[in-house]
């Protein structure tokens, strides 16, 4: 299975998951959603995010979703909504109604390297202060750690770990002398998850790799 068929396979799963709740707590809706919209008006016909909120969800994986701004409620289809929204209503369900499971490093990888390579493929850029940060809180991910993004894969390396850092220092290294590939960075450090040029990242690994004694 490649990485699009598990995106949409993660994002089926999510739907299904929404749509068979049957009590919803209180403060879950409404919720701000995003969409990805075409704009008509223009020949290349450009997409793009539109935030809207989600009011109701039903089992027939339908829901109403409101235009802030114009305040306009409109029937859509569940799969309509970014995978980034859907796993941040589905985790804020979980919260809520005390559901949450403690996940290891091993399974969040696995769901950010999903997000990461929707990240890619759609070239949306997601508000890693909001989203991503309540993903984490809710995956119990209590270690710092570096989230390194590049093509289609991905890679956490701890920050609280000598081996971890200079694994990092070396995957630095080696995209800085032998390749052209874009990467991102993004460094959590216990609260929030935020992008991080990788010369100060890769600065800040090293003074943190001298304190160690080999």
């Amino acid at each position: 299975m490649n990485f699009e068929s598990k995106l949409d396979s993660l994002r089926e799963e999510i739907i299904t998951s929404l749509c068979s709740i049957n009590e919803f707590p209180d403060n879950l809706l409404p919720h701000i959603v995003f969409v990805e919209e075409t704009e008509k008006s223009l020949s290349n016909g450009n997409t793009f995010y539109c935030d809207y909120n989600l009011l109701k969800i039903f089992p027939d994986k339908t829901c109403i979703l409101e235009n802030q701004g114009t305040g306009e409620e409109d029937k859509r289809f569940m799969n309509e909504i970014n995978i980034d929204s859907l796993l941040e209503v589905w985790n804020f369900y979980k919260k809520l109604s005390g559901k949450n499971e403690e996940r290891d490093v091993t399974e969040l990888l696995k769901q950010m390297e999903l997000i990461a390579t929707n990240l890619i493929t759609t070239q949306y850029i997601t508000d890693f202060k909001i989203h991503d940060t309540v993903f984490i809180h809710d995956s119990k991910a209590e270690i710092p750690f570096v989230w390194f993004v590049y093509h289609s894969r991905t890679h956490i390396y701890a920050l609280n770990n000598k081996n971890e850092i200079k694994n990092f220092i070396e995957k630095m290294n080696y995209f800085e002398k032998y390749t052209n590939s874009e990467f991102c960075l993004y460094k959590y450090d216990g609260n929030n998850l935020f992008p991080v040029f990788h010369k100060v990242l890769k600065k800040w690994a090293e003074e943190e790799l001298s304190k160690y004694s080999f």
